[in-house]
């Protein structure tokens, strides 16, 4: 069953070709409080970060990929396509005002990189995170709109790098006028303004003319907020949650590992997502530890020690209820232990849930929560965003490589090229290795 062909690698490029450029409208909005004009095309696309996920794509469609190996090739091709784009910018279509800077290009080798490993690692985390689910999304529009789709962007990529590359050469000021690049430059003030917009709603302070129309960035505005005295994520919010769901999990992982290792002797990978050591039990229970409990955090040590003591209990099983309804496995079976409740739980756990809500409230988040503050507000909330769309984004392939795993137990052969798609780049013995101590309901 063939997974993709030439019209999809186009849709792919575009799709992530635009989606380098709203990524690399928003870092520059971010640093400089307004909109720059990236990319020497009229249409919002990145030419480089586009080829290099789409030659990843078709690399990691092949058998016995290595990754170490991908990961070298878009290193080195940064490299190439970073040349190649700087001389198309400057010489061939003689816009030599625009810095290398603002193209995203190093002035030296230092620059070229840390560029490199930052494009390199975000490609990768796309391949694994997002090409998934666009993938499935793609597979779903009928072959014919695919090819159709597909043509009307070739044909508007190529009309637009023979206009860029003739016309500008000889009309370099009424280029900038054309149609195409103004909705371009639109769609980025558009971007860039709702960025501050959302800025400035959480924080209104920065509403002040010496600030708003003086195009100060990111840091600016950190600074200004931190001399005002506001401290970022005050109390118990979503942008604390989201921070806390990402540094537990983050350190549960490690956690698990090390324990894993000293006490089994075993170098076994703990991670609950398909990409990065991140235990999302560990994650969702301290969020969901310091919600429920906040209340009785200031009662005595009894009380919030039974508190913890059947909230883990029954956290637990609940978990291990959702993963067997929706994905049809156990992550973990106390049946062999005594004092289990249907192998789910068992009470000497529920007795470490007490001392970790006793400890996690007396010792660990206070300065947690102070560390996080801590962080600058802009940054802070603006992290916030993109670790809760990473964390969506992994989680979601997540649960479609377990619910095929499961599937496949029934259904060895795929059926259609979604189930193609996970069982090529999530088989059997990749799944093993992703969550070793995984058992299938079925076994």
């Amino acid at each position: 069953m063939k997974l993709f062909g030439g019209a999809d690698l186009i849709i792919y490029f575009f799709i992530y070709g635009l989606l380098a450029w709203v990524l690399n409208t928003v870092i520059y909005s971010l640093k400089e409080q307004k909109y720059i004009n990236t990319g020497v095309l009229n249409i919002p696309i990145l030419i480089c970060p586009a080829l290099i996920m789409t030659l990843m794509i078709i690399v990691s469609s092949g058998k016995n990929v290595s990754y170490y190996g991908m990961l070298m090739m878009a290193f080195i091709d940064y490299f190439i396509l970073d040349k190649l784009g700087l001389f198309f910018s400057q010489r061939l279509l003689l816009k030599k005002e625009i810095s290398p800077e603002r193209l995203g290009y190093g002035k030296n080798l230092k620059i070229s990189l840390i560029n490199a490993i930052i494009i390199t690692a975000v490609c990768f985390t796309c391949l694994k995170t997002l090409q998934p689910i666009i993938f499935s999304l793609v597979s779903l529009i009928p072959r014919i709109i695919v090819n159709i789709i597909a043509l009307v962007l070739l044909l508007l990529l190529i009309s637009d790098i023979v206009f860029t590359y003739i016309f500008v050469r000889k009309y370099p000021m009424q280029s900038m006028d054309s149609n195409i690049a103004k909705r371009k430059n639109t769609f980025g003030e558009w971007i860039s303004k709702n960025i501050w917009k959302r800025i400035y709603k959480i924080y209104p302070s920065l509403l002040s003319d010496d600030f708003e129309d003086s195009n100060k960035g990111i840091s600016d505005a950190d600074k200004l907020l931190e001399e005002q005295g506001i401290i970022f994520a005050r109390g118990i919010n979503a942008a604390k949650l989201i921070w806390v769901l990402f540094i537990s999990s983050l350190i549960g992982d490690i956690v698990e590992t090390i324990y894993v290792l000293i006490v089994g002797h075993e170098l076994m990978r703990r991670s609950s997502f398909v990409l990065g050591p991140f235990s999302l039990v560990w994650g969702l229970g301290a969020v969901i530890l310091t919600l429920a409990l906040s209340k009785v955090k200031k009662q005595n040590n009894l009380s919030i020690f039974i508190s913890g003591f059947f909230f883990g209990g029954v956290f637990e099983y609940l978990c291990s209820v959702f993963t067997e309804v929706f994905f049809g496995m156990k992550f973990w079976d106390y049946s062999h232990m005594p004092f289990n409740i249907d192998g789910r739980t068992n009470l000497l756990f529920m007795f470490f849930w007490g001392i970790v809500a006793l400890v996690w409230f007396k010792f660990i988040y206070p300065p947690f929560s102070k560390f996080i503050e801590k962080i600058p507000p802009v940054t802070g909330s603006v992290l916030a965003v993109f670790i809760a769309l990473f964390f969506i984004c992994n989680g979601t392939v997540t649960s479609m490589v377990m619910i095929r795993t499961t599937d496949r137990k029934k259904h060895p052969e795929a059926r259609n090229v979604i189930e193609q798609f996970i069982d090529n780049e999530y088989p059997n013995k990749v799944v093993r290795k992703l969550w070793p101590n995984m058992n299938f309901l079925e076994e």
